[in-house]
């Protein structure tokens, strides 16, 4: 048998076997997701990737669902576990009224104790959450710089909740920063005695991935979780936190192999698949008799070459900041933002689904559009700062300075053909001026975790900007130590007084002189290469009705997608 269909025979058997545990998976009860990865956590706050974050949000309980508002290019906020809020008129505490009505999977109530020591994990270093900034750069802060939960978060009885804030926020700033995922402080009580090391280890408990040890609140249940293969999520019938979802089972399989991806939504087995490229996404639009429907999330994701800003090793080892030995050098890294001819990966790959990136926040915020243009591709402008910075050609044709050559390995996530696209032209480019760019493909989840604890030099990486906003916080402060997400370990004092003051406006929209100063310096320096922003394709079956695909997520609105009947 070939290859492919000894994968769908596969999928049909474990449909079968999965059919005879979960009682009756069929097609008139159920979605498939075909995704690249596994998830890499069920637990909101220690995961890092976007999907899992979705995931999460279908399985734990936040205070408030989350809108697109296109109007203003924001998020907008609605009731869910809040019952209602009041915000104080100096706009820095907020009141919220909880419902007393919502219980865990396993029987009892989720009330504000919940909240409160959720908080302190998000806000704990040494668990690192990627969400950890939004606690601890905002709440209230005691006299040793560090989040006074005391202070910060009271909860006068069960179902009222009160967060202080260090300084006046934008209502939509408070909202955004309180409105993370939940978990059970009567499931995870032990976190508050462990140790340093023991915390560093949450990460590997079961709790985390065993289906009856993820303890939620939401319309979906982990009802079988197999790592690297599928994980099935069933609705969670006694659901208030809105309601039940009508469709009772959302099936996600993992496969790395995007034709094999394509071929499953092409053929009925997958009915979701994301990241569609944009020659597949045009080709199925124009296929009349094509069974699927391509959605647009808008322009809030961007690829990014990330140049280690400083010595990654001294720093791990001593916490010693030193430039790093190629990238150190503002010159450099602008030299090779020049080199890199972006145009052509968006021309050859995204088609009418990319544009030039200028800076990190999403081109879908007009009201902070910077007064700036794309670098130019310009490699003779980019040799003439490599030279200037000392970095000469030698007899091999690779540049070199003080006996150590321009060499590195450009460490990419396997499976990903745009990044393999652009990652081959990206290596061309710098051989053109003297850089010896070799390529390195890893798991995905091998390369964020190494991502995280800033071991590469130099890899091709994605962020999903959404909700889309402007708080680059969590990948621009300078202490390294509460800024897990600042990968590349860019510091700048002013950068940072500027994130500030833009996020300490009260008026969202008057805010807008500081994000474009900001982006002028982030323009200037270079910290990364960000290559383009680009909208994800989404194929979805047209036998699902009802979906929503906006810039907060791919499945926005999942409870409500309902089935079409299919015709025999």
């Amino acid at each position: 048998m070939k290859p492919l269909a000894i994968f769908l025979l596969a999928i049909g058997l474990a449909t079968a076997g999965c059919s005879r545990k979960q009682t009756d998976i069929n097609r008139s009860n159920s979605v498939t997701h075909a995704y690249i990865a596994d998830f890499d956590y069920l637990n909101p706050v220690l995961l890092q990737e976007g999907t899992s974050r979705e995931m999460c949000n279908l399985i734990f309980p936040r205070l408030f669902e989350e809108y697109f508002d296109s109007a203003r290019g924001i998020t907008g906020f609605t009731p869910l576990f809040a019952k209602s809020f009041e915000v104080s008129p100096d706009h820095k505490r907020v009141r919220f009224l909880l419902r007393d009505d919502v219980k865990w999977f396993d029987g009892k109530p989720v009330t504000a104790k919940d909240w409160l020591f959720t908080y302190k994990l998000y806000a704990d270093t040494i668990i690192a959450s990627s969400r950890q900034n939004f606690v601890t750069e905002n709440f209230a802060l005691g006299e040793n710089g560090q989040v006074d939960f005391e202070k910060a978060v009271q909860i006068p009885n069960d179902y009222e909740l009160i967060v202080n804030f260090e300084k006046p926020l934008p209502t939509e700033m408070l909202l955004k920063y309180v409105n993370l995922g939940f978990i059970s402080r009567e499931v995870w009580k032990d976190v508050e005695a462990m140790s340093p090391a023991e915390k560093v280890a949450i990460r590997k408990d079961e709790r985390n991935f065993n289906p009856e040890k993820i303890i939620g609140a939401g319309p979906y249940k982990v009802g079988k979780w197999i790592r690297n293969q599928e994980c099935i999520l069933v609705a969670n019938e006694q659901c208030n936190l809105p309601r039940p979802p009508k469709i009772k089972y959302l099936v996600n399989r993992f496969v790395p192999e995007y034709t094999t991806r394509l071929t499953l939504l092409k053929t009925g087995a997958a009915d979701i698949v994301q990241n569609l490229t944009p020659d597949d996404a045009i080709q199925l639009t124009n296929d009349n008799s094509s069974k699927i429907q391509i959605f647009e999330r808008g322009y809030i994701t961007y690829d990014y070459v990330a140049w280690m800003n400083i010595d990654q090793n001294l720093y791990n080892e001593k916490k010693e900041i030193k430039p790093h030995p190629l990238f150190g050098s503002k010159k450099v890294r602008q030299a090779l933002t020049m080199a890199i001819n972006r145009q052509s990966i968006i021309d050859g790959f995204l088609k009418g689904y990319g544009m030039l990136a200028i800076t990190d926040y999403p081109p879908i915020c007009l009201w902070a559009k910077p007064d700036l243009k794309p670098i130019p591709y310009d490699p003779e402008q980019a040799k003439k700062l490599l030279e200037e910075e000392g970095w000469k050609i030698g007899k091999d044709g690779i540049r070199e300075k003080n006996g150590r050559k321009f060499s590195f390995q450009l460490t990419i996530n396997a499976g990903n053909q745009r990044r393999n696209y652009a990652a081959t032209i990206i290596q061309q480019n710098l051989k053109e001026i003297g850089i010896d760019c070799q390529i390195e493909q890893l798991e995905s989840n091998i390369v964020m975790e190494r991502t995280r604890k800033r071991e590469l030099d130099a890899f091709l990486f994605g962020w999903i900007v959404s909700p889309p906003d402007i708080d680059p916080s969590e990948t621009r402060m300078s202490d390294l130590e509460k800024t897990p997400y600042n990968m590349v370990a860019y510091q700048n004092p002013k950068v940072d007084e500027l994130i500030k003051k833009g996020k300490a406006e009260i008026d969202l929209m008057n805010a807008a002189k500081y994000w474009k100063e900001y982006a002028a310096i982030i323009y200037d320096e270079q910290p990364e290469t960000i290559l383009y922003w680009m909208t994800g394709l989404v194929g979805v079956n047209k036998r699902v009705k009802n979906v929503r695909i906006s810039p907060v997520g791919t499945f926005e609105n999942v409870i409500d997608w309902e089935l079409a009947l299919e015709e025999k």
